[in-house]
């Protein structure tokens, strides 16, 4: 069963949040976080295109 407190931790973590489940109250973490995961996509794709190349071979 859930108390007022629960139900306020709750709550603020969700405000804590921002939609994308970065934390707002750290932005610079936030913007490291997208960043990582940029780079993450961006690599993925060199990945692919690179073999994508060697099976043309």
């Amino acid at each position: 069963m859930h108390n007022k407190h629960d139900e306020n931790k709750i709550i603020n973590q969700q405000n804590n949040h921002d939609a994308g489940g970065l934390n707002v109250q750290d932005p610079l973490a936030a913007i490291k976080a997208i960043r990582l995961e940029q780079l993450a996509q961006c690599r993925l794709k060199t990945q692919k295109e690179i073999q994508h190349m060697q099976n043309k071979k």
